[in-house]
């Protein structure tokens, strides 16, 4: 049987961060629902993920009166919350504070359970009226170019996951250090995050690299924090190759026709190719969705992009089994990925109650 989580398990982050900041960030992300759960109804619900959403949906299902287990696979609830946000970003006591009061409510926390691994989704079915499925986003795109391969490329998701997992002490290896001139692929939050590690962390001269002009950036608000951490930017440049021998010495880039929103389809300008050296490079141009292995044959519809198919009240193609969060929708925020935990809770306690 998996460790089951209490509120006595938490642990208490050693950080600078005051309790000022700890309160502030626990109104923006207040986990749990309400203050004691309602009449219990004598239904089981399982989640199986404990990021953002999947709590979320535990809170609010637990507020509804049913009995929630919560299942993940790292070591400790929270998520990307904890495991791929930096501690500057998202102080990570006020984080465990959240999920205690979660736990406190009486939801039950399960940790290191892996669907496909020591957790069958069938089996889940079997055991509880019903099942949400809440596993995000965690695998990172490539670039797709020759040389991604080479040593001192690095996924960002992976990197940041790495760091993050050595800071909380749950591997004791560090990551690999990003110093000298380390090129980031992307404008988003995990790219900006990565900069600003490698920055503050390592004394590196960051340089991030985007494919549309920084005006129009995912994260183009902290663009200017950046700029006073001494970061460099190439915008409206794609990679085209990395280059060097087993190690990479330079990525050789190729400029494109500037856009005017995220949308647009970029254009690479025919002859307009240079060489940028690096010392190592992080790739940051998005995420995929994870759902859990063995859906399809379960009968549980994938969509093209990766996502879990489901309907407009969060069901699945399985009768019973759920879907919420950046898995059924795609890559959002913290803000969005916990709506769609509340919502899906409201969907699964209104079948649960007409299905009684």
């Amino acid at each position: 049987m998996p460790e089951l989580i209490t509120t006595k398990s938490f642990i208490t982050t050693p950080s600078g961060v005051t309790n000022g900041a700890c309160g502030a960030l626990m109104a923006m992300i207040r986990l749990a629902a309400c203050s004691q759960p309602g009449p219990e109804t004598g239904r089981r619900v399982a989640v199986v993920g404990a990021g953002p959403a999947g709590i979320a949906a535990a809170a609010q299902l637990r507020c509804d009166g049913h009995k929630v287990s919560v299942f993940d696979k790292l070591p400790e609830p929270g998520g990307m919350l904890l495991f791929a946000i930096p501690e500057f970003r998202i102080p990570k006591s006020a984080v465990r504070e959240s999920i205690k009061s979660v736990a406190a409510l009486g939801v039950s926390f399960y940790t290191e359970v892996e669907a496909g691994r020591n957790l069958r989704i069938e089996e889940l079915l079997q055991d509880y009226d019903a099942v949400l499925i809440a596993t995000g986003t965690w695998k990172g795109r490539s670039l797709g170019v020759p040389g991604e391969d080479k040593r001192n490329v690095y996924n960002a998701l992976d990197w940041i996951f790495h760091f993050m997992s050595y800071k909380l002490g749950y591997v004791k290896a560090s990551p690999p250090e990003l110093r000298g001139r380390v090129g980031v692929v992307g404008a988003g939050l995990t790219a900006v995050d990565v900069a600003e590690l490698a920055a503050l962390e390592y004394g590196a001269k960051p340089v991030l690299i985007y494919r549309r002009p920084m005006s129009v950036a995912p994260a183009k608000h902290m663009l200017k924090h950046l700029e006073k951490l001494g970061v460099e930017f190439i915008e409206n440049a794609v990679p085209q190759e990395i280059i060097g021998g087993e190690e990479i010495k330079a990525v050789k880039l190729a400029r494109v026709k500037p856009t005017t929103s995220r949308t647009a389809k970029t254009e690479v300008i025919p002859g307009s190719e240079f060489d940028l050296e690096l010392d190592s490079l992080v790739v940051a141009v998005g995420l995929q969705p994870t759902p859990p292995p063995g859906l399809r044959e379960i009968g549980a519809e994938i969509n093209p992009n990766g996502t879990i198919k489901i309907d407009e009240n969060y069901m699945t193609t399985l009768k019973g089994l759920f879907a919420a969060g950046d898995v059924a929708h795609g890559p959002s925020n913290i803000g969005l990925a916990m709506r769609s935990g509340r919502l899906a809770a409201q969907k699964i306690s209104e079948w649960l109650e007409k299905n009684k």
